[in-house]
C-alpha cells in the first residue's frame, strides 16, 4: 500500500511557451589517501580534513572551499578501484648519461619534476637537486640525492623518480604528469548513495574526478533517484582535462563526441584545466576548473549568476602563464567549448584574472534550465511547496455536499499558505520575479483522496548581451538642420 506523499513533477519548456542559498551544505566526494569510506562527514577547518583523509583530490577540493570561502563542507571518501598512475616520463631535458624512470603510486594529479641544480655520477654523493609537483611553478629548496639511485618525491605517495647507473649534469630535468586513484562508477554509486541516506542537509556535490560517459549516467541516476525521494539537488562536475600536448580542436571533439548525445536538466560539466592554488600546500596545481566553479557556486546565493563581472576573477585561479599567454582553454580566444554545453572559463580585456563564461547547466537546447541559477532557484521552489503540502496531508478538508470537489474556501485557504511559503523563501532577496500556486477545484478527493496543483515561477532575468549604437554628433548641423 503506498504512503501519503506530496510529488512533485518539474516541468521544463515552459520559458519558451506563452502562459495558458538555500543555506545547505557543499558536498564533496572524491579519492584521498585515507580515511573512511562512504562515511559522509562535514567539517569547518582544512586542517580537520587533512587530518582525517590525508591527502589526494577529495582533500584538495575540500580545503580549497574552507579556506578561500569558510563554508562548511560535507566529505565523502570513495573507494578506489582505479589505480594512480605516474605517467610517462618525459626525459629530452636530460643530457647526462644516467637514464631516468618512474616508479610508485602518486596520491594525486601532479606536474611532478626534478631539476638538478649540481651534477655528477649516480650513487656518489654531491648530485643536488631541486623538484617540484606543479610544473616548476613552485621550487623546493636544494636537496641532495646523496648515494641514492632513485629520488622519492616528498608528499606525492610512493611516487619516485629513479636514476640509472651514469651521470647527471646541472640542468638536465625530468618530467612527468602523474594521474590519481579514482573511483570507478561502483565505487562512486555507493558514495553518493551513502551521502543521499544522510541526515546531512545538502544541496550541491562535486564529484571529484574526471567524469566519462559512464559517471555522467551514474550521476544522472543517483539525483534522479534522489528527487523521487523528495530530496532536490543538483551536481557540478568536470570532464578530464586535456592531455598533455593535445590541441583544443582535438579535446572539444573528444568530449562532443562523449557527451553530444548525453544531457542533463540537474547539473553543469565543466571542461578545461586551470592553475589554482593548493590551500593545502599553496603550490598552483592544474586543476579542472570545477575545483573552483563548483566551490563558488555553493558560497553564493540561489539566484546569483557566477559569471557577473562585478564578482571579480576566480581566488587563486589562472588559465594564463607568466607572460599573459594562453596556456588553459580559455573561451575568449579558442570559442567552441561553451556553444557544446560545457561551463568553461574566460578572460575579459582590460581585466585580470579568470572568471566564469557561463554557468551553463548541462541541458538540451531549449530547456528553461539554461544556466545554474535556474537550476538551483526551483530546487528551493519544489522544496518548499513540499514542505508545506506535507503539513496539509490527511488534514479534514471539507467538500461541496452538491459537488463532492474541495469548497472554494478550503482551497483558498492552501493556496494562501503554499503562496506564503513560496514568497518568503523566493522573493525577499529576491531570487525570482514572481511566485504563483494554484489548487484545483475539479479533484474527486472522495474517491481518489488526491489533491493536484501548480506552483509557478517567473524566474529572474539575465542578460547575457547588450547591444549599443557609437558614433559622432555634430552640435552645429543639429542646430542649421533644424
Amino acid at each position: 500500500m503506498s504512503q501519503p506523499s506530496v510529488n512533485m513533477t518539474e516541468l521544463d519548456g515552459a520559458l519558451g511557451v506563452l502562459p495558458a542559498s538555500s543555506g545547505k551544505i557543499y558536498c564533496v566526494v572524491g579519492a584521498s589517501s585515507s580515511g573512511p569510506f562512504n562515511l559522509p562527514s562535514t567539517f569547518g577547518r582544512p586542517k580537520d580534513v587533512i587530518s582525517n583523509f590525508g591527502g589526494g583530490p577529495l582533500v584538495e577540493a575540500a580545503c580549497h572551499e574552507l579556506e578561500l570561502y569558510g563554508k562548511p563542507v560535507c566529505v565523502t571518501r570513495t573507494a578506489q578501484t582505479v589505480a594512480g598512475t605516474p605517467g610517462t616520463i618525459d626525459v629530452t631535458g636530460v643530457l647526462g648519461t644516467s637514464v631516468a624512470t618512474l616508479t610508485g603510486v602518486p596520491i594525486d594529479d601532479y606536474e611532478a619534476q626534478v631539476k638538478v641544480l649540481t651534477g655528477g655520477t649516480i650513487g656518489t654523493a654531491g648530485i643536488i637537486l631541486q623538484w617540484s609537483l606543479d610544473g616548476g611553478r613552485t621550487l623546493s629548496p636544494p636537496t641532495a640525492l646523496g648515494t641514492a639511485t632513485s629520488f622519492a618525491v616528498p608528499g606525492a605517495g610512493s611516487l619516485a623518480f629513479a636514476f640509472a647507473a651514469g651521470t647527471l649534469i646541472a640542468g638536465d630535468v625530468a618530467k612527468t604528469r602523474t594521474t590519481a586513484p579514482q573511483w570507478n562508477a561502483t565505487d562512486l554509486g555507493l558514495a553518493l548513495d551513502a551521502l543521499g541516506n544522510s541526515a546531512v542537509s545538502w544541496e550541491l556535490v562535486y564529484p571529484v574526478g574526471p567524469i566519462d560517459g559512464a559517471a555522467f549516467d551514474l550521476i544522472e541516476t543517483k539525483i534522479a533517484s534522489l528527487r523521487a525521494r523528495g530530496k532536490f539537488r543538483a551536481w557540478i562536475g568536470n570532464t578530464r582535462v586535456p592531455l598533455v600536448a593535445e590541441s583544443e580542436a582535438t579535446y572539444a571533439a573528444a568530449l562532443v563526441t562523449i557527451f553530444g548525445s548525453r544531457a542533463t536538466v540537474s547539473g553543469s560539466l565543466c571542461a578545461g584545466a586551470a592553475k589554482i592554488t593548493s590551500s593545502v600546500s599553496g603550490r598552483k596545481y592544474k586543476r579542472p576548473i570545477a575545483f573552483s566553479v563548483a566551490a563558488v557556486t555553493a558560497l553564493v546565493s540561489a539566484e546569483i549568476n557566477i559569471a557577473d563581472v562585478n564578482r571579480g576573477p576566480l581566488i587563486g585561479v589562472t588559465i594564463r602563464d607568466a607572460n599573459g599567454n594562453p596556456d588553459e582553454h580559455d573561451e575568449s580566444v579558442s570559442p567552441g567549448l561553451d556553444d557544446a554545453r560545457f561551463c568553461v572559463l574566460r578572460t575579459w580585456e582590460g581585466r585580470g584574472g579568470a572568471y566564469v563564461n557561463r554557468p551553463l547547466v548541462f541541458s538540451n537546447p531549449g530547456s528553461d534550465f539554461s544556466i545554474f541559477p535556474y537550476r538551483r532557484v526551483i530546487n528551493i521552489a519544489e522544496a518548499v511547496v513540499q514542505n508545506y503540502l506535507q503539513l496539509r496531508l490527511n488534514k479534514p478538508i471539507l467538500v461541496s455536499a452538491l459537488t463532492g470537489f474541495i469548497l472554494e474556501s478550503e482551497a483558498l485557504e492552501i493556496e494562501a499558505g503554499a503562496k506564503s511559503a513560496l514568497r518568503s523563501a523566493l522573493l525577499a532577496v529576491p531570487m525570482a520575479s514572481s511566485i504563483n500556486f494554484v489548487l484545483s477545484r475539479t479533484d474527486n478527493l472522495l474517491s481518489s483522496k488526491t489533491l493536484t496543483g501548480d506552483a509557478r515561477i517567473v524566474p529572474l532575468a539575465y542578460a547575457e548581451t547588450i547591444n549599443v549604437t557609437v558614433g559622432y554628433t555634430n552640435p552645429a548641423a543639429q542646430i542649421l538642420g533644424a
